[in-house]
């Protein structure tokens, strides 16, 4: 493996999303999922959606595949684990996947959020500085289907508009600015591995599940994250035989 730290986070990543019961898969996992039903033989679908990269006056297309992904009630999260600093070829492939957002995947969710943990701080700015490229870029052209708009909501939160068709009664269409997701850049809790819960403990447990933090901080247009309340909370008050029984020890 090149990257154990990384399959590492994304794996972490994961586990969040189901504590707060919702269902995630890692790239690996999608992809196959993706596939299932090819014939062999045939190829293989690459990514969740085929996205268009500008670099200056180049233009590419790549296959959207990010870390893992997230399926919520109103679509799918999808996570970029920033571990180091991103190059020209990296930049221009985030900026035309938060350009995405709002577009149907490959699996037919409706693609709503792009959070990325960023390990440090310097990485941190960079993904903002991209973030905010594409505000200056597209911000002040007129919001027409196929182009967003980034405004940025709450420090690190860039809520992300788009024009869409709605119909008329009279059978016309027009083009209503509609908020289809949101970009979340924010800090990689590196400091939770580190937690032991005794007195000596000089480690943060900021960011736990305590606190609107993990799997991502929800933006305050859609609230936070709703208390967890351990399993073990219905044994309160038992013995542990009572436990023992019920486990069908």
């Amino acid at each position: 493996m090149t990257n154990p730290e990384h399959r590492l986070w994304g794996q972490f990543w994961i586990l969040c999303c189901e504590a707060r019961g919702m269902q995630a898969q890692t790239e690996q996992e999608f992809l196959k999922l993706l596939s299932k039903g090819v014939n062999p033989g045939d190829t293989t679908v690459q990514g969740l959606l085929k996205v268009t990269t500008q670099q200056g006056k180049r233009a590419g297309t790549i296959q959207l595949r990010p870390d893992a992904i997230c399926l919520e009630n109103d679509g799918t999260t999808v996570l970029e684990a920033d571990l180091s600093k991103r190059g020209n070829d990296r930049e221009a492939s985030l900026a035309a996947e938060v350009s995405a957002i709002g577009r149907v995947l490959n699996d037919g969710t409706v693609f709503r959020r792009v959070v990325i943990l960023c390990k440090t701080e310097r990485i941190r700015k960079r993904a903002v500085a991209v973030l905010e490229g594409l505000v200056e870029a597209n911000n002040h052209e007129v919001l027409i289907p196929g182009r967003r708009h980034f405004l940025a909501s709450e420090p690190g939160t860039y809520a992300v508009w788009a024009a869409l068709e709605s119909k008329l009664r009279d059978g016309r269409t027009e083009l209503v600015d509609t908020l289809v997701g949101h970009v979340i850049i924010q800090l990689l809790p590196i400091w939770l591995p580190k937690v032991r819960i005794d007195a000596s403990n000089t480690h943060s447990i900021a960011g736990w599940f305590g606190e609107n933090y993990l799997p991502y901080k929800r933006p305050d247009s859609l609230g936070s994250w709703k208390v967890l309340i351990s399993p073990l909370a219905a044994y309160q008050g038992t013995t542990e035989l009572d436990v023992a029984h019920s486990a069908g020890a």
